[in-house]
């Protein structure tokens, strides 16, 4: 939860790692610019970064699933490529959700 014992916010640091999946661009032989996936991506880290996640509409509870699957429903319709994110609170704790083709629900 985004509180401590007292009702006051708690602030917490995150990795986020999106892996992509598809074809090869023939001519670049990479997937997709790592800039352009940082471009699209930057919009939404305005909004997680200093903010209370509880506060932002579509995470029911600011744990690092449903943080990870409103990065999806907000990122996948930028970058279609994205199969999968791995949201991590520290090295021994976070969630890694996987995503097929179509699939708007998480696999693991």
């Amino acid at each position: 939860m985004p509180f401590d014992d007292s009702g006051h916010y708690t602030g917490h640091s995150y990795l986020v790692r999106l892996l992509l999946t598809g074809g090869l661009d023939k001519t670049m032989g990479w997937l997709l610019d790592f800039g352009d996936v940082k471009d699209r991506f930057k919009p939404l880290y305005r909004q997680l970064d200093h903010n209370p996640l509880d506060k932002l509409a579509g995470v029911r509870d600011g744990h690092s699933q449903s943080v990870a699957e409103w990065v999806h429903a907000h990122l996948s319709p930028l970058v279609p490529e994205l199969s999968r994110i791995d949201l991590m609170e520290n090295e021994e704790s976070g969630v890694s959700l996987m995503f097929h083709e179509d699939m708007r629900w998480p696999l693991l």
